[in-house]
């Protein structure tokens, strides 16, 4: 894992329901290096770029993907 790169949470702990995130949710690691096992990640509202946490992450609760899944991209105009 690296700084800017693209994560989904894979695990839910209730250190990050509180603020917020759950399983499955994606954010961006805003971190050069892992601090004692955790990346500190930045996860924000989809499409408009509301911040909802910035919180350190296990690198084991974490999956790096390359680009968003189509499938998990909402479709616009649903509002």
């Amino acid at each position: 894992m690296k700084e800017y790169d693209l994560v989904e949470l894979i695990k839910d702990q209730d250190r990050y329901k509180k603020e917020g995130i759950h399983e499955g949710m994606f954010g961006v690691i805003m971190s050069d290096e892992c601090i004692n096992g955790e990346w500190y990640v930045i996860f924000s509202e989809f499409h408009t770029g509301r911040d909802i946490a910035d919180i350190l992450v296990k690198e084991t609760d974490l999956k790096v993907h390359e680009h968003m899944p189509p499938d998990r991209i909402p479709p616009y105009g649903d509002k």
